[in-house]
């Protein structure tokens, strides 16, 4: 019987080292426009291990990456990643549509995928893979337009993109739908990652009588200081101001990392040819792209209720939010 037990165990994990080295493995490169502490690089690698964990089709992931990348040296990074043969999938975090669109001919079998606010639809291996978070900005705005005591609120903008003013316009959307008496004080610091102008325009807004501000650039210190709520985006960001961040809206990239999973086993499997759709690679909240952490225990019980009613709506399809990307300007 030990005898028996023993081979079986040996059968085993023979059996389990065959699978594992058939499993599929994907490469993945992606280059950052600020360092990996950054919210909007640190999502993309949550979201990436989150995906190497579930491990889709078996498929074992690996993953390098460069941070700190401006658009003068970020040609040379993303051939040095392309000429390496080795990667499925490059990644980029910033305006990087022209360079991907000069190498993609040459390396067809590599999916580059810029990723953000200016880029544009190229076609062929190059796909626009982008973000939705209007539904989460929404809710943010039920939230502040239900706490709030003195009708003003506020909202730091980076720069006005597409996909900023839509949190924007969705944030003021939402607490107009609760509080139709209410005020919103915007600005844009016209950078990706500038703390010291985000501290700023949060200060001007509270001086402008703002009790709660959407702060869309990182920067909660001035929050703690003045004792004022801020919203956090991306990720969570209770732990950077406790107490003073009552929700934060949360992005995830796990649905893309899927889709493009797909697409290489499909391209190995039967040869075929990449073809980007003319539209951004995006999923809303109920497609799971998107959600919010849950309110603070200090937000009152009239804002929870009406958040989770909101959110309840969008997720039932009965509440459909505007995806408005127009310029927005402070009341």
């Amino acid at each position: 019987m030990k005898i028996l037990t023993l081979i079986g165990s040996s059968a085993v994990l023979a059996m389990s080292m065959a699978t594992a080295s058939m499993a599929e493995e994907i490469h993945v490169a992606v280059v950052f426009t600020n360092g990996v502490e950054n919210a909007w690089a640190k999502v993309w690698l949550d979201s990436f291990e989150s995906v190497k964990a579930q491990a889709p089709h078996g498929v074992v992931l690996s993953l390098d990456y460069t941070e700190n990348v401006s658009g003068d040296n970020l040609p040379v990074v993303l051939e040095s990643y392309a000429e390496t043969g080795k990667y499925d999938m490059i990644w980029t975090l910033l305006s990087s549509t022209d360079q991907a669109e000069e190498l993609k001919d040459q390396y067809p079998d590599i999916l580059f995928i810029p990723t953000g606010g200016g880029n544009r639809l190229v076609g062929d291996n190059v796909f626009y893979a982008d973000i939705l978070l209007h539904e989460t900005s929404y809710l943010a705005g039920v939230y502040a337009g239900t706490d709030t005591k003195s009708n003003v609120l506020g909202v730091v903008g980076l720069f006005p993109s597409d996909n900023v003013n839509d949190q924007v316009n969705a944030y003021r959307a939402g607490a107009l739908s609760v509080n139709p008496d209410v005020k919103v004080k915007v600005t844009f610091i016209e950078s990706w990652y500038d703390p010291v102008k985000a501290a700023e325009a949060a200060s001007a807004q509270i001086a402008a009588g703002a009790d709660i501000i959407f702060q869309l650039g990182e920067t909660f210190q001035v929050c703690e200081e003045r004792k004022i709520q801020c919203i956090g985006n991306y990720i969570d960001m209770s732990s950077q101001a406790p107490g003073y961040v009552p929700m934060s809206t949360l992005l995830k990239w796990d649905p893309q990392f899927n889709y493009f999973i797909d697409l290489i086993l499909d391209h190995r499997a039967n040869k075929t040819p990449y073809a980007a759709p003319d539209h951004k690679i995006q999923y809303d909240m109920v497609a799971g792209g998107s959600d919010i952490t849950e309110l603070a225990s200090y937000v009152s019980d009239e804002a929870k209720a009406a958040v989770a009613k909101a959110k309840a709506a969008i997720l039932s399809g009965e509440l459909k939010v505007v995806n408005d990307g127009s310029l927005p300007t402070s009341d």
